[in-house]
């Protein structure tokens, strides 16, 4: 991902996400220190979906993933997720985390099917209203996933 791409990246945010990350914050993220952040684009290059993660004491912290809505349920989001997991592995994590909404049924029988395994819940996380469930995915080939 470049800054060139933030304002697709914005758009998509906007239609996916309760809270979505403004482009200036995706700009910033591109020049964020530990930041991984990737793009998946058409065949018109145009961004398709995308993810980002910041490197966080050897964990990767999981900030979105997420496809542009006339293109969901074509592979791209097991796509990126694959890219994610393989390139976290690669760059010396030892797992990924993530929150994501109690009520979320797609995105967490997404991160299930890739292994990830919840480690708690945050009691009204999102809006002080919802629950976020909290996954990791072991990357490094230890056993244990719990962290802390």
């Amino acid at each position: 991902m470049t800054k060139a791409h933030a304002k697709e990246v914005a758009e998509i945010e906007a239609v996916t996400f309760v809270e979505p990350w403004s482009e200036k914050q995706i700009e910033e993220l591109c020049d964020q220190y530990g930041a991984v952040a990737r793009v998946a684009v058409d065949e018109d290059g145009k961004v398709a979906g995308y993810y980002s993660y910041n490197s966080v004491c050897g964990d990767g912290y999981i900030n979105n993933i997420a496809v542009r809505e006339d293109l969901r349920g074509k592979g791209i989001g097991k796509a990126l997720m694959r890219d994610m997991t393989y390139t976290a592995s690669l760059s010396g994590l030892e797992g990924l985390t993530l929150e994501v909404r109690s009520s979320n049924a797609v995105a967490r029988g997404l991160y299930e099917s890739f292994g990830f395994k919840v480690g708690g819940i945050r009691k009204k996380f999102y809006q002080n209203t919802e629950d976020a469930v909290i996954y990791w995915l072991n990357v490094g080939g230890k056993d244990d996933f719990k962290r802390g």
